[in-house]
């Protein structure tokens, strides 16, 4: 479904080819293209660097879990999806947390490389799954999407959320002033947001650029509100002024 219905078949109205760029980035920084530390370029890489850009992931699911522990005594997800995998930094550890871990990109470069270091519970695919999931985690991935796809990429996903089932995500809301000329997104000034449109400077980039996306934060309430996703949790984020949250919340059973 990732492709059927948010791929090359329908791009037609899209200002930028997002798909186009991060196939471009798996083939060539696949690990730093998860994580942007020098550390993690391709021509950096051995055993040692690939055992830390993992460890990582362990990290940011061990926070995850933690605190919806804190917030659901009974957090206990026997399954998960991991939306916009890359080469599997989080479905590695959701593996190991649940036993059933799922990852779903669209880059085949990305899928490919996760595949070669799969461990026992993982799959991974260009399609989400027809199947529900306890846990859907989705961190640093839509901020990377154009928004007229991403909500429709998030109620398919909420579509795949069981009963009960719980959510991790993270969205890009706004950026500092200094960042109103980065394609994408709308600023903060005075209190006062301003849209940026930069529709042109968008098609204007090289192929394998990142592309930064601002989110609309009741648009994104009002598709998990639909879901049954209405007990929710946010906590702010800075990544160098570009500004967001992260969703914690759980479906009613």
């Amino acid at each position: 479904m990732f492709k059927r219905l948010f791929g090359r078949g329908s791009r037609g109205a899209m200002p930028r080819d997002t798909d186009a760029d991060w196939e471009e980035i798996g083939r060539s920084n696949p690990y730093y293209g998860v994580l942007t530390d020098p550390r993690f370029k391709t021509e950096n890489l051995n055993d040692k660097v690939r055992a830390d850009f993992f460890a990582t992931g362990e990290g940011d699911i061990r926070w995850a879990s933690e605190l919806l522990t804190r917030r659901y005594p009974d957090f206990s997800p026997a399954s998960a999806l991991d939306f916009g995998c890359g080469v599997g930094r989080l479905t590695r550890a959701l593996a190991a947390a649940t036993g059933d871990a799922f990852g779903v990109d669209i880059s085949e470069a990305m899928l490919a490389e996760a595949r070669r270091s799969a461990l026992p519970g993982t799959a991974f695919g260009c399609e989400l799954p027809d199947r529900t999931f306890d846990w859907i985690v989705s961190i640093i991935v839509f901020q990377h999407i154009p928004p007229e796809r991403g909500y429709l990429l998030l109620r398919a996903l909420m579509e795949r959320l069981a009963p009960g089932g719980f959510v991790t995500l993270q969205f890009a809301l706004y950026r500092d002033p200094r960042h109103s000329s980065v394609p994408g997104g709308r600023i903060v000034m005075d209190g006062d947001f301003t849209m940026v449109s930069n529709v042109a400077a968008l098609r204007e980039l090289a192929k394998g650029e990142m592309v930064m996306f601002d989110y609309d934060l009741t648009v994104i309430a009002a598709i998990l509100f639909a879901a049954g996703v209405t007990d929710l949790e946010l906590s702010h984020t800075d990544h160098g002024g570009f500004h967001g949250a992260f969703i914690h919340g759980r479906k009613a059973a």
